[in-house]
């Protein structure tokens, strides 16, 4: 029979065995919950995955990756500021993972700050190549500074360095049509359409280079192509606008109505909708209906010289004269603004 003191030893090496054994266990542990939130990630169940990667980071602040991911995981939710504090707290134990940089500089495109965007791509590019996609968000920046330059500059390094990069081509011809550099944009437009052969974007801008060449029956079917080949949920209003448009510039109104009403629909917000739309109606002698459609435009956009003349018009019809001729005024006022240099539009 083993005497008191052996029992007592005997019990003291048995907890120090569960003691000494506990962190392995809480090791192996924490290695399956990092496991599993990735297995959840991939999954695309982000915001379960945002949850599993909060505890685990909470549970062993910096040890892992677990606050990158959760970052991942808030850029694809959308949830860009939050998404941001947590890149911010990752990099301060990371200072230079590229994954972590890159994604700021991401997020913070997607945030509106393009100037800081830039200064992290630039720590960015210095721990790891850039690919085509990151080339092309430098190039949306510039896009958001106004500096449609540089912006091409970047553009045309995303599709050097990744010639099937057809986001890349797309926004290249953007800048390039917005600097009327038409040719250039139906290259870059036509390149896409190589690319992705049923692209709507790229076709609605294809539209809009046909009409610069004064070709409406190629222009027009563009816009149709466009209207047919998008599958997205939340559809633009842009190929429906520029289809009401054109139809309403070569006279045939009743035909422009129906694409009109839709990007009305899609995009209630858009005043160049809503003042289309009323022009539509006011030609067609509709008055009642084309009435809030113009007051909504002049609303929505207080400085557009043509919501404010058609609701002129309108008011006229309607025998509201005093009312007409207050906007009549101001259409001549805006206008007469407009005209004017930009440096003595800001002093008046």
């Amino acid at each position: 029979m083993p005497s008191r003191l052996a029992y007592l030893r005997s019990g003291f090496c048995a907890l120090a065995i569960v003691f000494w054994s506990c962190p392995a266990l809480t090791a192996r542990q924490s290695l399956r919950d990092y496991d599993r939130a990735v297995a959840t990630f991939a999954a695309k169940d982000y915001r379960s995955a945002a949850a599993q990667f909060t505890e685990i980071e909470s549970a062993s602040p910096g040890t892992t990756d677990a606050l990158l991911y959760k970052a991942k995981c808030l850029a694809q939710l959308q949830e860009f500021p939050a998404a941001d504090a947590a890149l911010r707290t990752y990099v301060g134990f990371h200072p230079e993972s590229p994954d972590a940089l890159y994604l700021l500089g991401f997020v913070l495109h997607r945030e509106n700050k393009p100037e800081e965007s830039l200064g992290v791509y630039t720590r960015a590019a210095a721990a790891r190549t850039p690919t085509g996609d990151d080339l092309k968000i430098v190039g949306l920046n510039y896009v958001l500074l106004n500096d449609y330059v540089d912006a091409i500059k970047w553009f045309e390094k995303a599709v050097a360095f990744e010639p099937k990069n057809s986001d890349a081509w797309y926004y290249l011809g953007r800048a390039y049509y917005t600097q009327t550099r038409v040719p250039n944009a139906k290259n870059a437009f036509l390149t896409v359409l190589k690319l992705e052969p049923y692209h709507s974007k790229a076709e609605n801008n294809l539209g809009l280079i046909f009409e610069s060449e004064a070709k409406p029956d190629e222009a027009l079917g563009a816009y149709r192509n466009a209207i047919n080949w998008e599958h997205s949920p939340t559809p633009s209003e842009q190929p429906y606008l520029n289809l009401g448009s054109l139809l309403l510039q070569q006279g045939n109104a009743s035909d422009a109505l129906q694409p009109l009403e839709k990007a009305v629909e899609i995009a209630p917000n858009n005043a160049s909708c809503h003042l289309k739309l009323g022009s539509a109606r006011l030609r067609l002698g509709k008055l009642q209906e084309a009435q809030p459609e113009l007051e909504e435009a002049a609303r929505l956009e207080p400085e557009n010289a043509a919501a404010h003349f058609q609701l002129g018009r309108l008011y006229k019809q309607l025998k509201l004269t005093d009312r007409a001729k207050k906007e009549f005024e101001r259409a001549g006022e805006i206008q007469s603004r407009e005209a004017l240099p930009h440096s003595q539009r800001k002093q008046r």
